[in-house]
């Protein structure tokens, strides 16, 4: 099968299951729901929630990509099923298990959009509302940073710096973090200015943050 044949089946296979499944939460069918989620789970990544649940996500990383074809695209699906999980999880009023869910969504969007530039784009829509999900909370720092980024590639430029400066604060201005930070505005002085203001971020406050930057490096 070619891979954009492929990539338009599992778009067909996660419409019509979101369709379900949000069905299935306002009815309060909620074991109906985890079972559909579980069903495309084995049949199109491979494992199951089972496994989802034991391992963390460098131990499911292997798992998915053994096959070493059509990778991206199954950690889109990963991604979005363990969104999902995370829904059916509110809805359960269970925090960690929710948590948990939106980490490992945002672990997989962030492995198929930060290692294949040709996965499609449309799906970074989802991986900004996990992230959104996950900024109420403490989480570690390498999380932190894979929603910066998810918020840059996503074109949500305020919202990667907001982040960025969050990640400062929370290293005391770490100068590494700092490093980082000037590369993100330097990549963004790259980009048309129209793109700018419609990730509301135009070019005079990434000035002033490159120049808080700078401030707070030389301190």
């Amino acid at each position: 099968m070619l891979k954009n044949d492929y990539m338009k089946e599992v778009e067909n296979t996660l419409r019509l299951l979101t369709e379900e499944v949000d069905k299935n939460i306002i009815n309060g069918q909620i074991e109906e729901a985890k079972e559909r989620v579980n069903k495309v789970l084995k049949a199109v990544v491979g494992i199951d929630i089972g496994t989802v649940d034991i391992f963390s996500f460098n131990s499911l990383d292997g798992l998915i990509s053994k096959e070493m074809q059509y990778n991206a695209e199954k950690f889109i699906v990963f991604a979005c099923l363990m969104n999902l999980q995370g829904k059916i999880s509110s809805k359960e009023n269970n925090e960690n298990l929710k948590i948990q869910y939106y980490e490992k969504s945002l672990e997989g969007f962030y492995k198929a959009y930060n290692e294949d530039d040709e996965t499609n784009s449309k799906y970074l829509d989802d991986a900004v509302e996990v992230a959104g999900e996950l900024v109420n909370y403490e989480l570690s720092l390498d999380l932190d940073k894979k929603i910066f980024k998810i918020y840059e590639l996503a074109n949500k430029f305020d919202k990667a710096e907001d982040t960025l400066f969050y990640m400062l604060r929370k290293t005391n201005d770490d100068g590494s973090m700092i490093l980082e930070g000037m590369r993100f505005y330097d990549r963004l002085k790259e980009r048309e200015l129209d793109e700018l203001i419609l990730g509301n971020l135009p070019i005079e406050e990434i000035e002033d943050g490159i120049s808080e930057l700078e401030r707070r490096l030389e301190m």
